[in-house]
């Protein structure tokens, strides 16, 4: 008796083994698509920065990311980011919100850091933004913003890569 319940055990013990392990396996996986998820994303210029956090000389703070993004879509680009810092116009701004074209895009990889360093400019009505964005191949990112017109800011988010049937065409004119 007392050897049928220690093989039974033992059985349990071998079956719980290899199933965590087909788990982790799975997980390592499911990862290593991510990767080449965003890899792939970065390097065809399709990809959203979903914004979670704000970060300026005035503070930090937690953003909504469904309200705050920044969109490459090959030479589109759309952006709707919160804004805290001072303003160099006449008027007080809340929010950085444009759609607008990519006047030059500058993307390196650095494979020791697993990173991409993208330098992108933008122009709509006139204006040019600078965006110097910092993708991890996890998807983590950071992006600063300079304009001759606000004090640069910077914030954190997750990309997302744009799926090629969710949107292939340019964005709509400036939304104001």
């Amino acid at each position: 008796m007392k050897y049928i319940i220690s093989v039974l055990i033992g059985g349990l013990l071998i079956t719980s083994c290899s199933s965590s392990k087909e788990a982790s396996t799975s997980r390592t996986e499911r990862k290593n698509l991510e990767k080449e998820l965003v890899m792939h994303a970065v390097e065809a210029r399709k990809y959203v920065i979903r914004i979670d956090k704000i970060i300026s000389q005035n503070g930090n703070a937690d953003l909504v990311p469904e309200n705050n993004f920044f969109i490459i879509n090959g030479e589109f680009a759309s952006v709707s980011l919160a804004y805290m810092g001072r303003s160099y116009h006449m008027r007080p701004i809340s929010g950085i919100n444009f759609n607008g074209q990519t006047v030059s895009y500058k993307m390196e990889k650095d494979t020791e850091k697993r990173l991409y360093n993208i330098q992108v400019e933008v122009e709509s009505s006139g204006n040019r933004f600078d965006f110097y964005l910092s993708i991890g191949t996890t998807g983590t990112c950071t992006i600063s913003v300079t304009n001759p017109y606000i004090q640069s800011v910077s914030y954190h988010g997750n990309l997302v890569p744009l799926s090629q049937t969710s949107y292939t065409e340019p964005l709509p004119k400036e939304r104001i």
